[in-house]
């Protein structure tokens, strides 16, 4: 409730001409930024032509904030409903900035 049902997500490689996906939808070539719902799982995936791909999920812990809801109506529908069943916003993306390369033979 405090922080909003979305996280955003920056992704980039040290590589040139790398493809960058998540849940296997193209972002951008290189780096890219993105939105993503704090509800939903994602997997963030890096492609290049002759290099193996490289997937990373995007982990989540508790927010802390969420906690705020108590002042309001002690949590009950703050935390319990707004936060946990329909945003899932009591949780934040553990790591927004990513530097992925793909696995490349030199």
């Amino acid at each position: 409730m405090f922080n909003g049902s979305k996280d955003t997500i920056t992704v980039r490689s040290n590589d040139e001409g790398v493809k960058i996906y998540i849940n296997e939808s193209y972002l951008g070539k290189n780096s890219a930024i993105t939105t993503i719902n704090k509800k939903d799982d994602y997997i963030i995936r890096v492609s290049k032509l002759g290099c193996v791909d490289k997937t990373v999920p995007i982990t989540r812990s508790f927010d802390g904030t969420t906690l705020l809801g108590i002042f309001i109506d002690f949590g009950l529908i703050t935390i319990l409903v707004i936060d946990g069943v329909a945003t899932r916003a009591w949780h934040k993306a553990d790591q927004t900035s990513f530097v992925i390369d793909p696995e490349c033979s030199k």
